[in-house]
């Protein structure tokens, strides 16, 4: 049942809508993309139920999520289909304490929210508590879901990832204290099925804060099971974990995982653990007593197509753990900075394995001698590495010895790495760190996100052609592109993309150095042919008789005449015809962005002489047809004439 009656606020309805409005970003880049009828802005209120208010949203709402607890003790499902051009926002009222969305302490254990093949759909700002499930659940195959600035707490799994899906983005989420009071798994983030029986994709995690999950059985930080691939782990704080705090599996030969930015410590039994198929670089490990680096066969996934590059590892018990990689393909072990005093290798045979650009203290056997160079202890070659702080001094040996052909474009800081690259995450710049301090909380809490500004011309195109997006940038040192286009982009650019096939939202999102991001929506809508009125008044006359010409045109830039007319005409007007002596018929073409549309109105004119009209025959002025039988008629008439006066004269001779 959808419910859109007014009601006053906050006790004495369910609802009270604002206003039927097109959403956010995507009303003001297109307002006439979205029906007025369908979208709808509705607010919510701790007396009114957060279950029905989600399970009646329809394309192109948002329900704004006032603050005070919504407890519900049915199970909240939400299946709402949003669209490119009319996606779905659930969020918190801005400027209000942030909502707490949690199960009645006596209801049936249940998941707090599940969405349930929701596409095009975004969840934000919201705190969410369980009493035994998920904080979120996502199953039946959803799309294109984005949950973003989430608090979620005191569940089993805080995210979990329960059927294949596709484009899900979790971004800047706090999750913390999952394992339901330690009976459940409790990961921070569950990503796929066991033995790959489903597939996430093409799915992104940044910037999330994870801590706290050791009350659990298991409490991964981020687990993506095997066969699950194209998605991105970046830029996450993760610490005090009872499992990995990152654990991947293998793709089976489809397109990699990558893993980078990312900062660990406190990690249950280790830090990073992969078996295959991934880009892994740019991270920093603490490791303490777990190991730092883990990488050997697992559920089926064997050692292949792995790249761990440019990744600060400090301590752990080994630091590294490498088993089963001799002769394996694609593994690239490089340009990694390892403090390991204390903690010491588990590495088996590297044959056939690259390793180059390393620094590694102290000195060891099981790295091949012309892979790394001999650090000094972490204490001389990181500014702080007690304090979390693994930024190079600026005599660090991890400066200007990595391998151009492995160095990564940027680095921790999301700065560009230029010249001989440092060993390590970070790339040296100054005395001091010039990006976001490792600490407790989000990596991006004080970063600024970069200024950003994303253009389509035109920005409404027919089905199936294309159009000219163009783009800038201030203070970004990266964009990806997401939405009806994919991939990386320069910071400053332009592209034509297409065809379009229907209303489509474009989204650019930027990154600043230190890890702030700004996105951008820009709608590109279909346009369709012009549409044409266009009428004869009267449609029948007599024998010379005239009639009004009207129309007019919604989307046409220029109308042209046809028929017993011509010429350019306005897109709107009236004419009267000339004197219509034959049935004529009058063509009227508009011409828009969207292509042309022709119309035709037919003027009947009446018998002459018995005969019916001939519609070749003429119209507001006469034609050539008319003029012709006019001369025949008066040719005739003057023959006659002739004739009679010749007869005439005959007979006044013969009476003479």
């Amino acid at each position: 049942m959808r419910i859109i009656q007014s009601r006053a606020r906050p006790r004495g309805g369910i609802w009270r809508i604002v206003g039927r409005l097109a959403l956010s970003v995507l009303a003001v880049a297109a307002p006439a993309m979205v029906n007025p009828a369908l979208a709808a802005t509705l607010d919510l209120y701790p007396t009114q139920s957060f279950e029905q208010a989600v399970e009646s949203l329809a394309p192109g709402d948002t329900l704004i999520v006032h603050t005070g607890d919504y407890y519900d003790a049915g199970r909240i499902s939400i299946t709402v289909k949003g669209t490119v051009a009319q996606p779905v926002f659930i969020r918190a009222a801005e400027g209000e304490t942030r909502p707490h969305v949690r199960r009645a302490a006596g209801a049936p254990v249940q998941n707090t929210i599940n969405v349930e093949g929701a596409t095009y759909l975004t969840i934000a700002g919201l705190e969410i508590s369980s009493n035994g499930g998920d904080g979120i659940n996502l199953n039946s195959s959803p799309a294109h879901v984005t949950l973003e600035d989430l608090e979620i707490h005191d569940v089993d799994v805080g995210i979990n990832f329960r059927s294949s899906m596709n484009d899900i983005a979790v971004r800047r989420s706090q999750i913390y204290r999952t394992g339901a009071g330690g009976g459940g798994t409790g990961e921070g983030m569950y990503v796929g099925c066991n033995y790959a029986e489903c597939v996430v994709r093409n799915s992104v995690i940044e910037n999330n804060w994870i801590h706290d999950t050791s009350q659990s059985t298991q409490g991964d930080g981020i687990e993506i099971k095997i066969g699950s691939y194209g998605n991105v782990v970046r830029d996450n704080v993760i610490h005090d974990t009872g499992y990995p705090c990152i654990l991947t599996y293998g793709t089976n030969g489809n397109p990699v995982n990558v893993v980078e930015g990312n900062v660990m410590w406190a990690c249950g039994d280790t830090a990073i653990q992969t078996a295959a198929d991934a880009r892994i670089r740019n991270n920093i490990i603490f490791g303490g007593t777990s190991n730092g680096f883990n990488s050997q066969s697992h559920q089926g996934a064997v050692p292949g197509n792995l790249q761990f590059v440019h990744n600060t590892i400090v301590g752990g018990q080994p630091c590294v753990r490498l088993s089963g990689w001799g002769g394996r393909p694609g593994l690239i072990f490089a340009n990694n900075a390892i403090y390991c005093e204390g903690g010491g290798f588990a590495v088996g045979d590297l044959t056939g394995v690259t390793v180059s650009g390393n620094v590694i203290s102290p000195a060891t056997s099981t790295f091949p001698g012309s892979g790394y160079v001999t650090g000094e202890t972490a204490a001389a070659d990181l500014v702080d590495p007690s304090g979390l702080d693994a930024y190079p001094t600026e005599s660090s040996k991890v400066i200007g010895v990595g391998t151009p052909a492995y160095a990564t474009d940027t680095d921790f800081n999301g700065n560009a790495r230029s010249g001989p690259p440092e060993a390590g995450a970070y790339e040296w710049v100054g005395a001091s760190n010039p990006g976001w301090k490792v600490q407790p909380g989000f990596k991006t809490a004080a970063a600024q996100g970069p200024q950003v500004v994303l253009t389509a011309e035109p920005g409404g195109v027919p089905a199936g052609a294309t159009t000219k997006l163009s783009w800038s940038s201030t203070n970004a040192v990266s964009c990806a592109a997401s939405g009806g286009w994919t991939g990386y982009k320069a910071t400053t650019g332009s592209e034509t993309v297409g065809p379009i096939p229907a209303a489509t939202a474009f989204v650019l999102s930027c990154t600043s150095a230190q890890g702030g991001v700004t996105s951008r929506t820009v709608v590109v809508s279909i346009v369709e042919a012009p549409v044409i009125q266009f009428a004869a008044n009267p449609t029948s006359v007599s024998a010379g008789g005239q009639s009004q010409l009207t129309w007019s045109s919604n989307g046409a830039s220029s109308c042209t005449a046809g028929g017993v007319w011509a010429g350019t005409k306005p897109t709107s007007g009236s004419q009267q015809t000339g004197p219509l002596n034959a049935t004529s018929t009058f063509d009227l073409e508009c011409s828009g962005l969207g292509g042309s549309t022709r119309k035709s109105v037919t003027v009947t004119v009446s018998p002459v002489d018995g005969r019916p009209g001939d519609g070749s025959k003429s119209t507001g002025g006469g034609g050539s047809a008319d003029l012709l039988l006019a001369a025949l008629l008066i040719s005739a008439l003057a023959s006659a004439r002739a004739r009679q006066v010749r007869i005439a004269g005959s007979q006044t001779n013969e009476g003479m």
